[in-house]
C-alpha cells in the first residue's frame, strides 16, 4: 500500500539527517494509521510494515537507543520511532537516493534521468 502526504514540516531541523528522521517519523505515523483503519476493517497487517528512508544516519540514531551530541536538539517526541520499531509495528529501511521513485513527484529531471527512473 502507498500513501502520499505532503506537508510544510512544523519543526526547524537543524540538520539534513534531522529533516530526514522527521520525514520518516511522518510517514510513521501515516503507517500506524492505515495499520489502525485495516484493524477497524477486519484486515489486520500482522507483518511489519516496512518504511524506505534514503539516509543512513536517520536510520541508525532510530535503531541506537544512545543520545549524540548532534541529536541533542531533536524533538524527544521524535523518538517514539524507536518505539515503534521495537514493537515491531514498522521498520525503517535504506533506500538508495537513484532508488526512490517518489522523487519524480518533487525534483525536477532531465528525459534520460525520467526514463531511467520509469524503466
Amino acid at each position: 500500500m502507498f500513501s502520499w502526504y505532503s506537508r510544510k514540516q512544523d519543526v526547524v531541523a537543524q540538520s539534513t539527517v534531522e529533516t530526514k528522521y522527521v520525514a520518516a517519523t511522518i510517514a510513521v505515523n501515516q503507517a500506524i494509521w492505515i495499520r489502525k483503519i485495516l484493524v477497524d476493517l477486519l484486515m489486520d497487517q500482522l507483518q511489519t510494515t516496512h518504511i524506505y528512508v534514503e539516509n543512513q544516519a536517520a536510520i541508525s540514531i532510530a535503531n541506537n537507543h544512545v543520545f549524540y551530541g548532534r541529536t541533542k536538539h531533536f524533538k524527544i517526541k521524535l523518538y517514539f520511532l524507536r518505539e515503534v520499531q521495537k514493537e515491531g509495528e514498522v521498520i525503517l529501511l535504506y533506500c538508495k537516493t537513484n532508488d526512490q521513485i517518489a522523487d519524480i513527484l518533487t525534483k525536477a529531471f532531465s528525459k534520460k534521468k525520467f526514463d531511467e527512473r520509469m524503466s
